[in-house]
């Protein structure tokens, strides 16, 4: 079968949850014998889109790859600005789609490459619903169209634009139940076909690293946050908690963060942050880490959290999260908390009963394996292709 997959950002070097979800189903899905390509901005940065890439066609681990030009960066007080229109005045749909434009990436050329070459083939993959390459790319091909919402429970869900937007494709990838419930929600029902598939997962196979305490300069236990550190994903929060946490409880216990940081991270000597790290590096850090925090209260799906779940690390989630709420009750791998009395009795028993870290670890590894390996997601997704290919679409 011929895919394209449009996305955001595509490269080894973008980190985003939902670009390395496409990147890694693209390239699990060309391993499968389809004929997959990509288009993509140039963009490597999320912020304001600025073009990072070369113009034109690249090889991506074998897999081609089209870039096209971001014409206008995000700025990002007239996003605030339109943001706060359209999530707390009454205003007009021009606005909702001004907000989409604001928002970004602006890539015309994209969505016109996508329309000239609709014809080689049989289904396009778009990612994210809320950026402008989907919202204005998707409905000039939705007879072959497959849309991955990546729908989180934030304001943007209900602007009125999204409601029949989610009717247009021709079928629907979610990442979790919560998710679909979400989606369906919004949109009063689809009538179209879908699938929940998660992610499969692709961890280098690689020796756990004898200097990597040393390097960092770890010399206590600690408890690990992976992924970009900014307020959306509910670090401030995590900062405050596990200040008061050791503060009060006398813990010997660090917190390490991996990964950029989009706001200030507060000067404490239990507070470590090791910059970006590599994926050699994100193994030995879940390998060595005694709990995964996921304070995001914006998720549609953690694969971090079933990464440290494959490597038997439990998780302590941020239960306002519907999908990582369900991720955890599911699994049996993980606590969740609503506040800072739950944040810290979970803590707590976490770090106080080795036994337990260990149980919830097995039951989480358990859990991926058997819902989230390649054959099975790949299996739900080709299931889903075949369907939308036969579907009727009124």
């Amino acid at each position: 079968m011929k895919l394209a997959f449009v996305v955001q950002r595509y490269g080894v070097e973008v980190n985003g949850g939902a670009e390395l979800h496409c990147r890694w189903h693209a390239e699990a899905l060309a391993a499968r014998g389809h004929e997959v390509e990509v288009f993509a901005t140039r963009a490597i940065e999320h912020l304001e889109w600025t073009n990072g890439y070369p113009e034109g066609r690249a090889l991506v681990n074998g897999i081609p790859v089209h870039r096209f030009g971001v014409k206008k960066r995000r700025v990002l007080r007239d996003f605030a600005s339109i943001s706060n229109v359209v999530f707390g005045e009454e205003h007009t749909r021009d606005e909702e789609e001004e907000w989409v434009r604001q928002n970004g990436p602006y890539a015309p050329a994209l969505v016109a490459a996508v329309a000239r070459e609709e014809r080689r083939f049989d289904l396009i993959l778009f990612y994210c619903y809320r950026y402008w390459q989907t919202y204005h790319g998707l409905p000039s091909v939705a007879d072959k169209a497959i849309l991955v919402p990546t729908a989180e429970e934030d304001p943007a869900i209900r602007l009125g634009i999204f409601r029949e937007f989610f009717r247009r494709p021709r079928g629907l990838v979610y990442l979790t139940p919560e998710e679909q419930e979400l989606v369906e929600k919004a949109a009063g029902g689809t009538g179209r076909p879908s699938a929940v598939i998660g992610s499969g997962l692709t961890l280098p196979e690689t020796a756990e690293d004898p200097g990597f305490r040393q390097r960092h300069g770890l010399q206590r236990p600690f408890v690990l946050y992976i992924g970009r550190i900014e307020r959306n994903k509910g670090c401030g929060t995590l900062f405050t908690y596990f200040k008061r946490y050791v503060e009060e409880q006398g813990a010997a216990v660090d917190l390490v963060l991996a990964g950029k940081a989009a706001m200030e991270i507060p000067e404490h000597p239990r507070i470590r942050h090791l910059g970006f790290v590599g994926e050699n590096e994100k193994v030995t850090a879940l390998r060595q880490a005694l709990v995964l925090l996921m304070p995001s209260p914006y998720e549609s799906l953690s694969v971090i959290a079933l990464e440290a779940w494959k490597l038997g690390l439990p998780v302590l989630a941020n239960g306002r999260c519907a999908p990582l709420k369900g991720q955890c009750l599911r699994s049996n791998g993980g606590l969740f908390y609503h506040g800072y009395e739950e944040f810290e009795a979970g803590l707590k028993l976490l770090l106080d009963q080795p036994e337990l870290r260990a149980s919830l670890g097995r039951q989480g590894c358990l859990y991926v394996e058997r819902e989230y390996s390649w054959p099975t997601v790949l299996g739900k997704l080709e299931d889903l292709f075949e369907r939308v290919r036969g579907a009727t679409c009124p």
